[in-house]
């Protein structure tokens, strides 16, 4: 798993590291720390890595926390983020960028670890994912997010059940094994594939999901379309 830690003061990404191997190693967890004193940098090495995890201090000189914050979701980045400040009036201000949570300075080990255990919980256990490639690096993509995809020439648009849409430099092929039946999806068309669980009603022409985007179903494809989603939907 790999943790980016930012922090610009040396002393506290030091302590958080270490706290952060300890909580590792006591739960058998295998992590990779990423360490970095400024936004930008943790910004072009996430495109590039793909962070299962951001641990972010706010107040920072140049680009601050928050800020960076900021750009990773303009770019429907969903990587979990944890703040660290030592001052509480950007705690409204994590909402914004939905922050996973908000830890006051200097950290608590105990506290740390209770937070690290949910982020573990709820996002490697409930929540598949995987990491897709797009123009600016890699986009990490969870799966019930996604309402359907569309094969655009050699790019796929994915279609997400927030009403983004992230174009990403995969094979549509790919895609088919990722986005499987056994997943929840459907490839009800040769540039379709769309959510079963995101379906709202369909005839025997097109699919219309919860959102009222319209997706074809081509005429070959209905039968199996139909048993499939009834079999899933009630198994």
């Amino acid at each position: 798993m790999k943790i980016a830690i930012c922090d610009d003061e040396l002393s506290y990404l030091d302590e958080t590291e270490r706290l952060l191997k300890q909580w590792a190693d006591q739960r058998g967890i295998d992590i990779t720390p990423y360490r970095f004193t400024n936004g930008d940098d943790l910004i072009q090495a996430h495109q590039t890595y793909c962070m299962d995890l951001i641990i972010l201090d706010i107040i920072m000189p140049l680009l601050n926390g928050m800020d960076t914050a900021r750009e990773l979701r303009h770019d429907h980045q969903s990587v979990p983020i944890i703040f660290l400040t030592s001052s509480r009036e950007y705690a409204v201000d994590s909402y914004d960028v939905k922050a996973f949570h908000y830890l006051m300075k200097p950290l608590e080990s105990d506290h740390l670890f209770r937070v690290l255990d949910d982020f573990w919980e709820t996002t490697h256990t409930a929540r598949e994912s995987f990491a897709a490639q797009t123009d600016t690096g890699f986009c990490r993509i969870t799966l019930e997010d996604v309402d359907y995809l569309e094969a655009q020439n050699k790019r796929v648009l994915v279609s997400l059940s927030n009403d983004t849409d992230i174009e990403i430099r995969e094979l549509f092929s790919k895609c088919e094994e990722i986005f499987s039946l056994e997943k929840g999806f459907f490839k009800c068309h040769r540039s379709y594939i769309v959510n079963l669980n995101h379906v709202e009603q369909f005839t025997k022409t097109q699919i219309s999901t919860k959102n009222d985007i319209i997706i074809p179903i081509s005429r070959n494809n209905y039968a199996a379309f139909k048993e499939a989603y009834f079999s899933y939907m009630f198994r």
